[in-house]
């Protein structure tokens, strides 16, 4: 597909301002979520495996934190994620990790709107950015997928720019699958990805030959792609490892951030869908079957599991834009946002290093403020210090059972769990039996457990409670600890 590009609305020096500026509202919307970032029990182990791994100077294949499973395999599929956070963490604090983490957001969505800006108009590219900022903010966390996002954004701009262009993606494109497939599972959806825009470079060719020339140009890319895929400590466990966790029915029904997105509650999806339909109709646009049909598995994608709406949120709009650059060169200068764009091109004029000086300065100064606010920290809900405190101190607190939020403290602190957020490694079975209140005794003599950590409100607390061979020790608002009476 050869898209048209849009008319440059504004010159590159202004389209970098406008990148700049969209980084540093991406970075202080972030930023401004403060704790929020934080609030997640999977920060808490990717900090104790990237410690691990650095520590030992290898990749764990087998589980070395858990008193559960030890020795069961285990697929590190984030690991050199984990061992960057672990060095922020530890160099920069809680803190340090929360800006990190906005600013991989803050770098995305500037990625996003200069790409789109080779399209689109710039109202149009800042409200399709703006949609992917919404469906991004809700999941972002200072979690491997955040330092992931760029990434994405960057690897999906330049296969669509490749496509626009009539050609195939440049060979270097492929060695950005090394780090991916070292950092985060996604890695796969890129490969597939790409493997879709060579599908259709074969799909829309005019002739044999032209067929031909795509299938092999992009066949390349592809496989080039694939081996970089390999170029890990994991092996095949690392390309394997997505569709192992696909397969978890149980699990993923089970975890939040899997499950399908709740409309009842507001969800920003909904938005995002309801604004994308009201352009589409009300400007008649039209798009190639190809692209409608990455556009519909993104979609399904995402109503699937909702942690893939960013994925929809910033793979979508740059999908969509080279086929309706042309219609909306014709519908827009007809229209009231005509003006609209006229002023940002007037926004767009200063000298580029001006404006770069001025967001760098905008944005340090941001990023001092926000070193200096204490208030920045682990919420409490996932750090039970007070409960484990009390349970060190009636001497060794011997093998735990603990809710699947406090595994990554527990780790985190040097206490093996019985459970944490590897579900991969848990398995279905593993979780089932978890979860039958029926078995909970049997269970507990099973792993000779000594003590148990709960939320107050978790089902477990009232299940303990009620057996004769068990007592609280310790209860606070963030967590409850029963013992085994002596």
């Amino acid at each position: 597909m050869t898209g048209e590009p849009f008319p440059a609305a504004v010159p590159d020096r202004a389209r970098l301002s406008l990148s700049l500026a969209v980084a540093l509202l991406a970075f202080a919307s972030a930023i401004g979520r403060g704790s929020a970032l934080l609030r997640d029990p999977d920060v808490f182990s990717h900090i104790a495996v990237g410690r691990w791994i650095l520590d030992h100077g290898e990749v764990p294949r087998t589980d070395v934190f858990s008193h559960s499973m030890p020795g069961a395999r285990w697929v590190a599929h984030e690991w050199l994620s984990e061992i960057g956070i672990a060095l922020v963490h530890d160099r920069l604090g809680w803190v340090g990790l929360a800006a990190v983490t906005a600013a991989c957001l803050a770098l995305a969505m500037a990625l996003l709107v200069h790409a789109l800006l080779k399209y689109l108009p710039p109202a149009v590219a800042l409200l399709a950015t703006l949609g992917a900022w919404s469906l991004c903010f809700l999941h972002l966390q200072a979690r491997p997928h955040a330092a992931i996002l760029p990434l994405l954004v960057f690897w999906t701009a330049t296969l669509v720019a490749a496509r626009a262009a009539g050609r195939a993606p440049p060979l270097w494109l492929a060695l950005l699958m090394v780090p991916w497939a070292n950092m985060h599972g996604s890695h796969v959806f890129g490969l597939g990805l790409a493997g879709m825009f060579a599908a259709e470079a074969v799909f829309e060719s005019s002739t044999r030959r032209e067929a031909w020339v795509a299938a092999r140009d992009w066949g390349i890319f592809c496989a080039l792609s694939f081996a970089a895929e390999f170029a890990t400590p994991l092996g095949v466990d690392g390309f394997t490892f997505p569709f192992e966790v696909a397969s978890q029915s149980y699990a993923l029904s089970w975890i939040n951030e899997w499950q399908s997105p709740n409309m009842q509650g507001g969800h920003p999806l909904e938005l995002w869908l309801m604004l994308a339909l009201l352009g589409i109709m009300s400007l008649g646009l039209r798009f190639p079957i190809t692209r409608i049909a990455m556009f519909l598995l993104l979609l399904h994608m995402a109503l699937s599991h909702q942690r893939h709406a960013e994925l929809l949120g910033i793979c979508a709009p740059l999908i969509l834009a080279p086929p309706i650059a042309g219609q909306l060169r014709s519908l827009l200068d007809s229209r009231p946002v005509a003006a609209l764009e006229a002023w940002l091109r007037r926004l767009g004029l200063p000298a580029a290093w001006r404006t770069a000086a001025l967001a760098g300065s905008a944005a340090v100064a941001l990023a001092m403020m926000v070193f200096r606010l204490p208030a920045i920290t682990v919420p409490g809900n996932y750090a039970p210090a007070a409960a484990v405190e009390a349970v060190r101190a009636r001497g060794n607190p011997g093998p735990v059972f603990n809710s699947y939020n406090m595994g990554g403290y527990l780790m985190f602190v040097g206490i093996a769990p019985f459970f944490d957020g590897r579900l991969d490694m848990y398995g279905d079975p593993f979780l089932r039996r978890f979860n039958a209140l029926a078995d909970l005794p049997r269970l507990l003599a099973d792993y000779r457990i000594e003590w148990t950590l709960f939320e107050p409100r978790d089902r477990h607390v009232a299940a303990l409670d009620s057996l004769p061979d068990w007592q609280r020790l310790f209860a606070d608002d963030t967590a409850v600890v029963h013992v085994r009476r002596r």
